[in-house]
């Protein structure tokens, strides 16, 4: 144990069952799948062990060495994290905060963060990672009952089929095809999701950000973006028509023995191997059988998980911008996070996740409590509110008198209108003069900022304009 953090070490024999229940599960299924009966010899399981005889064993334990990887980063993540960077933040605070707030580091921060801590979102996150990998890497659809595998010939429930479970009675190949694409979707929307949630974590990791809440968002996000690109894998037809010709099995088996026998023969007669015909046969088969723009169905689905913000955000413009065709009325109009320099997508998602969704949102927001709560530094959060502060005020605005002035923030103009009083210069008409090119839309910027100045010197606690100068220069 270490001498400063006590018990920070010790964890409690229940919490390395998170590290044990999916490990047993799949080290299970290697040695069933290495050891176990064959199918051969009459035995049925109608437990998961059926799962280790449905593939290669080679290729199934590999598979398992794969999910056994993805499904243990996540409690391996978060208990290195408490053990060797958790205190790394507490020092890089102390250093960065003003001061007469260091104080409050201690008490908002709680002291150094246990694995008790993460338990229930590490669970929770451990639980999806493997279900979801289980779909991605040992699930095996077929269409009949004669397939070692998931029997679909049986059935499947409305989730998956929607409006074409109808299908089932009245034509098995579209079902069974219907049912094919809705798996995929579903598969490669928790693929994108998950790719995206490691390197969240990574991220969080080395910027000293990580949190359970960062586990939370990353199970809420791989469910919803499967469950979102299933929803839409119903729609794929109406963007990308797709119509799947049936061929008959004795066909393809009829192309492919006698491409077999032609090689043999011909092999055969010149004393020398030749390229096997049996792929070409196939290739051609089911090149008619399954168009090609089949193939952008992962594409979509992987977007719609890397990146379920972006994908909803555009399926909520469109539903907005048809329901204000039908029913007019006035637009959400608060100003993106977007708008602050140096903001990307990221910060945006993190700065979300504390409630600071808007540039109004950010312009009354804590600094201090900010950067105990998140990764980004106090000098980066006291710079972003000031700039929401300002841009609040101006409004749609704020990038052209950036542009045209170079003043980004409430601590500058403030600063800049304190050096004009200073040189007896009338601070407001010398910024009138740049920013008005109509002489209409003089009056107007003289009024507004007039108005900033007052609000500038109004000397109130909660002012980020005088917060963020004080800040600064108190470090």
């Amino acid at each position: 144990m270490d001498q400063d953090g006590g018990k920070k070490y010790d964890m409690s024999w229940y919490d390395w069952a998170v590290f044990l229940v999916p490990a047993l599960f799949i080290i299970g299924l290697g040695v069933e799948s290495a050891l176990g009966p064959a199918p051969s010899d009459g035995v049925i399981h109608r437990d998961f062990r059926a799962i280790a005889h449905w593939f290669d064993p080679v290729f199934f334990q590999y598979n398992l060495v794969m999910a056994l990887l993805t499904v243990l980063v996540v409690p391996s993540l978060a208990l290195s994290y408490i053990q060797t960077m958790a205190t790394r933040k507490e020092r890089r605070l102390q250093y960065e905060i003003p001061v007469e707030r260091r104080g409050e580091i201690n008490r908002r921060m709680g002291g150094r963060p246990s694995f008790s801590s993460y338990r229930g979102s590490v669970w929770i996150t451990t639980t999806v990672v493997l279900l979801g990998v289980s779909i991605l890497l040992l699930f095996k659809p077929v269409s009949s009952g004669g397939g070692a595998g998931v029997d679909f010939s049986l059935g499947a429930n409305m989730l998956t089929m929607g409006p074409f479970a109808e299908l089932y009675e009245k034509n098995p190949d579209a079902y069974y095809s219907h049912l094919i694409r809705n798996q995929i979707a579903f598969q490669f929307g928790f693929l994108g999701a998950y790719v995206y949630f490691i390197g969240s974590v990574v991220r969080a990791y080395f910027t000293l950000d990580l949190t359970a809440h960062t586990f939370v968002d990353g199970s809420i996000r791989m469910i919803v973006a499967s469950i979102l690109a299933l929803v839409l894998s119903f729609a794929f037809n109406l963007a990308v028509p797709v119509e799947l010709e049936s061929i008959p099995a004795s066909t393809v088996a009829q192309g492919a023995d006698s491409a077999g026998s032609v090689s043999t023969v011909e092999s055969s007669a010149a004393g020398a191997p030749i390229p096997d015909k049996r792929s070409e046969s196939y290739s051609d088969e089911a090149g008619a059988a399954i168009p090609a723009t089949l193939s952008l169905l992962p594409v979509v689905a992987f977007f719609f998980g890397f990146y379920p913000k972006r994908a909803s955000l555009a399926l909520e413009r469109i539903v907005l911008k048809v329901v204000r065709n039908i029913i007019p009325g006035d637009s959400y109009r608060a100003l993106p996070l977007s708008m602050l320099a140096g903001i990307s997508y990221s910060h945006e998602l993190r700065l979300e996740r504390e409630g600071f969704d808007n540039i109004e949102n950010l312009s009354n927001a804590d600094a201090v409590d900010l950067a105990v709560r998140t990764c980004f530094s106090y000098n980066q959060l006291i710079k972003w509110i000031d700039e929401a502060w300002l841009a609040a005020h101006l409004r749609e605005d704020y990038p052209e008198f950036v542009r045209r002035t170079g003043i980004t923030t409430g601590g500058e103009l403030r600063s800049y209108l304190l050096s004009c009083d200073s040189a007896q210069i009338d601070g407001v008409e010398q910024l009138v003069n740049g920013l008005a090119g109509d002489p209409a839309l003089t009056s107007s910027w003289k009024v507004r900022l007039t108005a900033l100045k007052i609000f500038l010197n109004t000397d109130e606690p909660g002012n980020p304009g005088n917060r963020g100068t004080t800040g600064h220069g108190s470090k």
